[in-house]
Formats: C-alpha cells, structure tokens, sequence
C-alpha cells in the first residue's frame, strides 16, 4: 500500500466517524421531505470523497508521481461510483416531478443531481478505465519535457526562445519540439476519446461532445453559431491583424511572407499576440509578481494572502507546467498552481487564477455544499480573464509595476496589446472548439489535417510543410484532461466585456480595482453560487442574455 493510500484511508475512516457523530438526535419528530432527507444522508459522502479527490489531483499536479497517479484513479473511480446508481437517479426523476418541492434551492439541488447521476450512469469497468486512463495521461503531461538536441526543455524555456530568437532555422527546430508530446500522446487521448462516446453512447448522445455541453445547460447548435457570427463580425479586422503581423515577422526574420509559418510566433499554437511581448516584459523585471497581485486584489476588498500561501508558485522538475486554480472542499481550501517567470504573461495567469479564487471564496456560506459551486465555467472564466486583462490596462498596469517617464510608453503599448491579443484569441477557440467538435463526432478521420485546415481557416495561418502523419493537435493539454471545455473562456471573454460595461453603469468606470467594483462583483456574480443556471446569473448580473455585442464593440471596431 502506498503512502499515499494510507493516509487517504484514515483520513476517509476519520471523516466517516466524525459524520456519525455529529448526526442530532432528537426524540421530536420533524416531517421532511424524502429528497431532503436523501440529501443529509448522501451529500456528507460526496463532500468527503471530492475532497479526497481534489487532495490527490493537487499531490499529482505538484509532483508528477506515480502513487499519486493511482490514488488520483482509484479516488475518481469512487467519486464517480457515488453517481452511478440506476435506481437513485429514477428516483430523482420522480421527485423532480414532485409538485410539493416549492423550494428554489432544493429544486436546483435536485437538477445538478440528476445532471451528475446522469452522465455517470455507465458501466462500473467503463468508468474505471476512464479514471486510469485520465490520471496516467496526467502524469505523462506533469513529467514531459521536449528535447532538442538532447537537452530537455520546460514549457517556460521554449516559450522564451520563441519570443526571443531570431533564428528561423532554430526557432523551426524548437517549436517541432513542442509538438513531441503529440506523438506520445495522441494514441492515448484517443484510447479516451473512444472510451467517452462509448459513455455517451450508452446514455442515448450521439457522441462525448453532445453530452457534455448538454449537461453543461448549453445549446450546442447555438454555441456553434454564436462562434459563427463573433467569427462573421471580426474578420475583416482579424484579416488586418493577421497583415501587420506577419509583415512585423517577416521583416524580424528575414524571410518572405510567405515562408513564415506558426514558428514565428512567440508560443507554440500562435494564441497570443507575439508583438511587443519581450519588449512588455521588462516591465517586470524586479517585480515580485505574486506580491503586487496581492496588493492589487486587496485595493479591491480582497484578501489573497492565505490562498498564495497555500499555492504552489513556480517552476520544477516532476511538476505540471501549466496554471489553474482548485477550490478543495468548499469551505475555504483553495489554491493556486502556477509556474511564475518574470514576464508580462505570467503577471496576467496570477491574476486571471487568483480571480478564479476570489470567486470561489465569495459564495453564499449558508448555500447547501452541493450550490457552493459555479454554475458553468463560464462565470468564472469571466471573472479570471477580466482579472487577467488588468495586465495591459493603462492604470491597473502603472499600479503594478509602478509608473515612471521610462515604462510609460511601454505600459500605453500594452493597452495595444490587449486588443490584438482578444482578436487572436478569439481565433484560436474558434480552432479548439470546431476540432473537439469535429474529434468526437469522427475520431478516425485524419485529425491532423482537420487540426491545421481550421488554423488556416480561422487563424488565417499556413500550415507548416513536413507536419503529414503527425499529431500536432494533441500537444494541446486540454484536448486530453479539460475536454469540452474550450468554449467556455470565449463565452467568459463575452461575459467579462459585458460586466465592464455593467460596471461602468453601476459604479461610473470599468476599473475593476476599487472596493465598490469588488463589492459589486462579490455580490452580483459571486455570492449566488450555483442557485440559479449560468444563463440566468448572466442576466442577474448585467440584466442580459450572452451575447458578443459587448465584446466587439470593445476590442473589433475597425
């Protein structure tokens, strides 16, 4: 038994003991209804179980270890197993049925129940394979490091040599290494993709996509077409983006236009706008990044410091490279990962995680465990990325790194930045989105060419030569561990434009850093939680429906 093992087991024995005994006893009788007595019973077991699950996906992502990966596996297993109960979720039908439920919170609890039993309502072997095959993946991911050469790369070093080198021959050399995980990786992520349709097939889905956005609460024919029209409304723009770009690369280069390709671009999948960005950060330079953000959130009511403390900030071997943010039990445990250079982008993931912590620290205490929870990603997304984008505003920015004579000119061309780097952006769901799509309605269609026909599509960059039989599309982390999740950051990029145009009614400024826009945002977008859908916590927040108006008029106004 591993170590790991033991000490989840006796955690789990302790928590288990501490249920029984804190159950009341009371000789008076109180009529209840039979969900609600369902709920005390069963929701005790699923706060535990989660949190040991979180505990273990915190260990794996922080050190790449194998115990870790398995106890991951096994946890998810019996996290999932709670949910998979046939005779529960009819009964959970019945009772969503039930005329006499008349309580708004215990309705809501009832629809993320039979969400969270419906999609696991598959076979007990089916959904164990999926929970190894998952954790392994994850643990492949925390521990690759590309080679060039025979010197092994982190994430954070390829990023600096694309925005850095002006070699074409050996920038080509080092974004082929970035892909190397692809090959590792691609007959695995497809072993998952099989095994999720197979789930979703067995649920009466047509595929692993359709499910998932489904029970998401969205409508896939208007995620798609909602794509279709901010697609429409910017590509005129997009095409002068583009223009200037590749002009700027190619004069950087020396090479014609059109032998430039996603090599001259400053990270791997040319999501980001490569102009300025080694310029941009020497704004940083001598700045204690996890410190400023601090300040930064505490100007808006906010205390970040105990979630800081318990986040795992920078770079090692073993650990995952990338950044996210992981609420653990609900009652207070949240944390960050991030892997911190000094650079501009790195001041935007501390702020964008540490707005998805200020968010799941703001809801409701007295809302039942099961709605201390985001509805969808969506809402939180839009807090982190308007939280994120405080990295290339004018006064966030000056705030801090400091204002002077020198950086001024610097912090005005990070305002540039931002609008470039939302139009890119845009680009680069619209390729996540249409591939994921497209992956799970056709794993077997050669996805490769699919994956650069929608770059050349939307991103309105050449496909590379040479790249033929290879698998450059599952280099991309979320394809495999974060599926059906894309969308959810453009849909957050509408939202966070529509929040800055709400806050400019509510409080007379965009600016999200003052106590009266952190006092709107804990209460309007934070506090409910999960009592009401994420369509309807959009409306309480701005008093509209989602939609890309707000977005465009901010950043795709020619």
């Amino acid at each position: 038994m591993s170590t790991y093992r033991a000490i989840y087991q006796i955690a789990a024995a302790i928590t288990a003991f501490s249920i029984l005994i804190s159950e009341p006893c009371s000789s008076k009788e109180v009529s209840v209804h039979p969900f609600e007595s369902f709920l005390q019973d069963f929701i005790p077991h699923v706060s535990n179980k989660n949190t040991q699950l979180n505990k273990a996906i915190w260990i794996l992502e922080t050190t790449g270890n194998k115990d870790a990966a398995d106890l991951k596996a096994d946890l998810d297993t019996e996290y999932r197993l709670l949910f998979n109960n046939p005779d529960t979720y009819k009964k959970l039908l019945e009772w969503d049925e039930d005329s006499s439920i008349q309580d708004p919170l215990l309705k809501r609890q009832l629809n993320v129940l039979i969400r969270n039993f419906k999609q696991n309502l598959i076979l007990k072997e089916l959904v164990e394979e999926i929970a190894q095959k998952e954790a392994a993946l994850a643990q492949s991911y925390a521990n690759f490091r590309p080679e060039i050469e025979g010197v092994a790369f982190s994430e954070n070093s390829i990023r600096e040599i694309l925005k850095n080198d002006n070699n074409p021959t050996y920038r080509k050399k080092v974004w082929e290494a970035s892909k190397q995980i692809g090959g590792t990786l691609a007959p695995k992520i497809l072993e998952l993709v099989s095994l999720r349709n197979k789930a979703a097939k067995s649920l009466g889905y047509d595929n692993y996509f359709q499910m998932q956005v489904d029970l998401q609460e969205v409508d896939g024919e208007w995620l798609l077409s909602i794509f279709d029209d901010l697609a429409q409304k910017t590509d005129s723009i997009y095409e002068k983006v583009i223009q200037e770009t590749e002009e700027t690369q190619a004069q950087r280069f020396e090479v014609a236009r059109k032998e430039l390709g996603p090599w001259a671009w400053s990270e791997p999948f040319c999501q980001e706008d490569p102009m300025d960005a080694k310029e941009l950060d020497s704004l940083v330079v001598g700045v204690d990044i996890p410190e400023v953000v601090q300040s930064f959130y505490k100007k808006m009511g906010f205390d970040v410091g105990p979630t800081l403390q318990r986040s795992d900030m920078f770079e090692r071997e073993g650990k995952n490279q990338h950044a996210f943010c992981m609420d653990i039990d609900r009652e207070g445990d949240v944390r960050t990962l991030n892997n911190v250079k000094p650079t501009i982008k790195w001041l935007e993931t501390v702020l964008h995680e540490l707005g998805h912590a200020i968010y799941d620290l703001g809801f409701d205490p007295k809302l039942p465990w099961l709605l201390r929870d985001i509805p969808h990603m969506i809402p939180t997304e839009a807090m982190a990325l308007l939280a994120g984008r405080q990295a290339y505003r004018y006064n966030s920015l000056s705030s801090l790194v400091g204002k002077s004579e020198e950086k001024d000119l610097l912090i005005q061309k990070a305002a540039t930045r931002l609008h470039r780097g939302q139009l890119i952006f845009s680009r680069w769901v619209l390729v996540m989105t249409h591939f994921e799509s497209s992956l799970y309605q056709n794993p077997h269609q050669d996805l490769n060419d699919l994956w650069w026909t929608l770059v050349e599509k939307y991103q309105k960059i050449a496909r590379p030569q040479g790249r033929e039989g290879e698998d450059d599309w599952a280099a991309k982390y979320h394809l495999g561990l974060a599926p059906v999740y894309y969308f959810s950051y453009l849909l957050g990029e509408m939202f966070a434009s529509a929040i800055e145009e709400t806050l400019l009614k509510v409080t007379g400024s965009k600016e999200i850093c003052s106590e009266k826009a952190g006092h709107f945002l804990q209460d309007k977008l934070f506090f409910p939680g999960n009592r009401m859908n994420w369509n309807e916590l959009i409306h309480h927040v701005t008093g509209e429906t989602l939609s890309p108006d707000a977005w465009v008029r901010q950043f795709a106004q020619n």
